[in-house]
């Protein structure tokens, strides 16, 4: 039984409509990850292509999706219509012009798989303007940009006055059963541990590398890792022959896949006993296009999502991260070169946002801005700005807004401190608290303002309780020994009482 989708690309966008494209337009499809856009190509797009005797490059980010698709256009014997190249190809050739150039000509269709990857991958990729500027500047083909997460580049591009003709379809995300977040990475251990003694499969997507293969080291025996082939410290630990095993049927043998943002994108995972997907990804297009990699079969095919919260505190370090790194390049926008080398002489922009670039002369070199790089980071602050405005929690409560979820969701850590604050609680019912006793009740509540103060009021305190719901009120009384007035705390069991 197949899951019955609201909308396909290719029940929406019929030969007809590809027919009104014309040479040089910007067609963007925003789409759920499952909903046929790949389909639209490698099939509706293609038989016309054919029939008309015409080319398609279709462009890919990962060179794991590469592999799998490859594999599909040379089994269905459509090589004829469609070359597959990677966008790094393009920007490597354009950035070294001694290197034989791409013949845009042959083609009539230019298809831009996952097209997020520019902005994106951006934080690390100083090139993603190169490839994307060299394909919106063709005009002799129609440039068809596929994603499922296209708010920032569909924006980037009204920045930049690209005319676009666009086709959004709804995405649905009744497929995650249980939305929880976690605050700390022994949690993923704790995760892991569960899913071997239960028999579970998932997969984790982890950012960092280096922190995806010391997990699965600790638990080799029952896990898969997967890394770019670009990260050489850890690529060496990678099984080649499994995962392109895995590539081949769409799942993997083993009851963990742990692996970077390298398989992010583009490769399907069909399997319905993988059902649990674990996320410590803080680019929030990467992360829910990993969780679009685990396809979805049938209405009853449900998959359980854990993901790695960012706290409020941390949502500030990195709104002021972005703003340190957009210092210079605020400058050069609004002054000349002279006046922005003035302003940092003998300064090199770390971020490489502002950089270096030869004239078409060739005989001087000038200074541009990456306005793709410097957009990305105007456009996080913004979205931090928006986490922060949901209060406690910011993070979770935007990415459960996104998801659906509202309020309906878990933070581990969190449910573990109530717990503990509520036995806590009643172990202390009724006894007279002192200055020493306070503050270890004070530092278990632990309420911090939006600048990160620890809250020391009663009345704070208390208003925390009622919010959370636990049953017991802090008052505050005094009493006479030995002739003095003595103060303390008291917490009463409103139940009891």
């Amino acid at each position: 039984m197949k899951i019955m989708l609201k909308e396909k690309v290719s029940d929406k966008i019929k030969v007809r409509d590809i027919k009104k494209w014309n040479k040089g337009d910007i067609i963007t499809i925003t789409s759920g990850c499952g909903s046929g856009k790949s389909y639209f190509v490698k099939n509706v797009l293609y038989r016309l292509a054919k029939e008309e005797n015409k080319k398609i490059l279709f462009l890919i980010h990962r060179k794991n999706c590469v592999e799998q698709f490859t594999k599909e256009i040379e089994k269905d014997k459509k090589e004829d219509v469609i070359d597959i190249k990677t966008y790094q190809s393009l920007e490597s050739k354009e950035l070294n012009k001694n290197k034989q150039q791409i013949d845009f000509s042959q083609y009539s269709y230019i298809v831009c798989d996952e097209f997020h990857y520019f902005v994106s991958d951006s934080a690390f990729n100083i090139n993603t303007d190169v490839s994307l500027d060299l394909i919106i500047n063709i005009n002799s083909a129609v440039k068809i940009f596929l994603s499922a997460t296209t708010e920032i580049i569909d924006k980037y591009f009204k920045w930049k006055g690209y005319e676009t003709i666009s086709y959004k379809f709804q995405i649905d995300y009744s497929f995650i059963k249980s939305l929880t977040f976690f605050n700390k990475d022994n949690t993923m251990e704790s995760f892991i541990e569960e899913a071997i003694k239960n028999n579970n499969k998932g997969i984790f997507f982890i950012q960092s590398a280096k922190k995806a293969y010391e997990l699965y080291k600790k638990y080799e025996k029952y896990c898969l890792f997967n890394c770019s082939s670009s990260n050489l410290e850890y690529y060496k630990y990678v099984d080649r022959e499994k995962i392109s095993k895995m590539l081949i049927k769409e799942k993997f043998e083993e009851r963990i896949l742990i692996t970077t943002t390298c398989l992010d994108s583009g490769v399907n995972i069909i399997d319905e006993d993988v059902k649990h997907i674990v996320c410590d990804v803080q680019d929030i297009s990467s992360l829910i296009q990993c969780i679009g990699r685990r396809r979805i079969q049938h209405d009853k095919d449900k998959i359980y999502v854990y993901i790695k919260s960012i706290s409020n505190q941390q949502l500030g370090g990195k709104e002021t991260q972005l703003k340190k790194k957009l210092k210079m390049a605020d400058f050069f926008r609004k002054h000349t070169i002279k006046e922005y080398i003035e302003e940092f002489p003998k300064r090199y922009d770390k971020t490489v946002m502002v950089y270096d670039v030869v004239t078409e002369d060739r005989d001087t070199a000038t200074k541009k801005l990456n306005k793709l790089m410097y957009y990305k980071c105007k456009y996080d602050i913004a979205d931090i700005i928006r986490m922060k405005k949901f209060g406690e929690y910011g993070y979770c409560k935007y990415l459960a807004h996104i998801f659906g979820f509202s309020d309906n969701y878990r933070l581990i850590e969190e449910e573990n401190k109530k717990d503990d604050l509520e036995e806590y609680l009643e172990s202390i019912a009724d006894k007279r608290l002192l200055k020493e006793e306070q503050k270890e009740l004070i530092d278990m509540i632990d309420l911090r303002d939006k600048r990160n103060r620890q809250q020391k009021s009663i009345k704070q305190l208390n208003l925390y309780l009622e919010e959370n719901n636990f049953q017991y009120l802090i008052v505050s009384k005094r009493t006479k020994k030995n002739n003095k007035q003595i103060r303390f705390w008291q917490v009463i069991d409103l139940v009891e009482n």
